[in-house]
């Protein structure tokens, strides 16, 4: 097979070495611990890494036995790997395929030092202090959020979570025999990290979310240019709630007519943020102290920042979208937010993200780096969005006659605007969509008490009738 095969593979799974550098091992040797560590990978040796010619090894078979040496010597605990000499048009190169591991981390050891590497892009770097832990637990089998806490089961709070728990048949669940059922306490009396991450007060200090909405297009100071600013603590479920409720508010609605319905048009598709917060809560890396959740509105974009990057390594920014493997940093969390439907346990939310965006041109935006993940949705336009209902035939003469008949008695009790409110709102649900009074206050863009007034005038003016309580259509007199 052609050596060409391994010049297309992106950087993050490959490291091309022109010669063996004896004398400076590290520089291909980082790179072993680097992929055992995250997510395998290749170290080509006879092609030049800058240029990427193909410039082969003058004695390849010395130069393989000595690589084996070296990752057996150096590499600690042993990395799986194999290794091939292939050769093409009288040029011989070395292939070591370096597996993924399971027992991590593993350490390039040097003269007493032992120091693990991560694969970040096209480079190895010396893993950062929380992937290693990271990579300890994995090693062992373990995960943060499964961990002992220090917080006991009895002097803790779980109001929230046991609300949103599903009590089959009306049975009462014994408290401590869920929370530990659900991976959130062990039998010895002690939360877990997850436990203590769900609990009302929200134990972690890092676990917080700062929401801020922002005037114009760029950050500021939060005293001069900050139109909104909350930081919310507490239960998970309490963070996602207030998270989504932050953005609701401070975000506005349109509405569009499908067939006989009225579909009310979010500045940012509900199911895209909810995505979007519930995967920065349960898949941040929650031991990167000093760094919370960020969530920051401007004139034309939502940016999401969550602490920890992708959890095989990777960086979203080289990956294709559509093919973006569900992997669980949390994976205790990730159940809970599951079981108590908060979360869809099946595949991955950027798929959602996306499918929320499917009928927009613009489309959001995935960025990641070692120790951050963000996600942008960008603003629907909703001022756009065709809000009048298109009528044909016997529709466009009834228009006619109630727009004719609207002027002919509103004119007599009513200013000119609410005259024209009130044949916008009847190209919007014409006589057969039923409304509310809450539909006539954002039409009229009037308050309760007005709307009232409003109502009064339609009914008695014969425009509306009521259909049941609280619901209205507009009619046409008969004269």
């Amino acid at each position: 097979m052609s050596i060409d095969r391994y010049l297309t593979i992106e950087g993050t799974h490959i490291d091309f070495k022109e010669s063996l550098e004896l004398e400076k091992p590290k520089s291909w040797l980082k790179s072993v611990s680097a992929f055992a560590n995250t997510d395998g990978g290749f170290v080509i040796f006879g092609i030049s890494g800058k240029t990427k010619e193909k410039i082969g090894l003058k004695d390849a078979e010395s130069a393989g036995t000595k690589i084996s040496e070296l990752i057996n010597a150096k590499i600690q605990p042993v990395a799986q790997y194999t290794l091939e000499c292939e050769e093409e048009s009288g040029k011989k190169f070395i292939v070591v395929n370096i597996e993924k591991g399971l027992t991590t981390p593993y350490y390039y050891v040097n003269e007493g030092t032992r120091t693990a590497y991560v694969r970040k892009g096209d480079q190895s770097i010396i893993a950062p202090v929380h992937e290693l832990n990271n990579m300890i637990l994995n090693g062992s089998s373990k995960t943060f959020d499964a961990l002992q806490s220090q917080f006991f089961i009895t002097k803790e709070s779980f109001t929230l979570f046991e609300a949103n728990c599903e009590i089959e048949d009306g049975e009462v669940i014994d408290r401590n025999k869920n929370l530990i059922s659900f991976g959130l306490a062990l039998p010895n009396g002690y939360l877990t990290n997850a436990g203590a991450l769900l609990a009302d007060k929200g134990l972690l200090r890092q676990s917080r979310v700062f929401c801020t909405r922002w005037k114009g297009l760029t950050k500021g100071s939060v005293e001069q240019d900050a139109l909104d600013d909350k930081e919310y603590a507490g239960s998970l479920i309490s963070l996602l709630q207030n998270a989504v409720m932050f953005i609701t508010n401070n975000s506005h609605k349109g509405w569009t007519i499908k067939g006989l319905r009225r579909e009310e048009i979010e500045e940012y598709p509900v199911a895209a943020v909810r995505e979007a917060v519930v995967n920065a809560l349960i898949h941040r890396d929650y031991q990167i102290l000093g760094s919370e959740v960020h969530i920051d509105m401007y004139d034309d974009r939502l940016e999401v920042y969550s602490p920890g990057g992708m959890v095989n390594g990777w960086r979203i920014q080289d990956m294709n979208l559509s093919h973006v493997p569900s992997m669980r940093r949390n994976p205790v969390i990730s159940d809970v937010f599951g079981r108590l439907h908060l979360m869809d346990r099946k595949g991955s939310g950027i798929g959602r993200i996306l499918t929320a965006y499917k009928s927009e041109t613009k489309k959001p935006a995935f960025y990641s780096e070692a120790s951050s993940f963000f996600v942008t949705l960008p603003k629907v336009d909703i001022t756009k969005i065709n809000t009048t209902r298109t009528v044909t035939g016997n529709e466009s003469e009834a228009k006619e006659q109630f727009v004719q008949y609207a002027q002919e008695t509103l004119h007599k009790v009513a200013r000119s605007k609410m005259i024209i409110n009130t044949i916008n709102m009847f190209n919007i649900y014409g006589l057969d969509i039923a409304w509310t009074r809450q539909d006539l206050e954002e039409v009229y863009k009037v308050k309760t008490n007005r709307a009232a007034q409003i109502l009064t005038i339609l009914k008695k003016m014969e425009l509306v009738d009521r259909v049941k309580r609280g619901t209205y259509r507009f009619k046409i007199k008969n004269k």
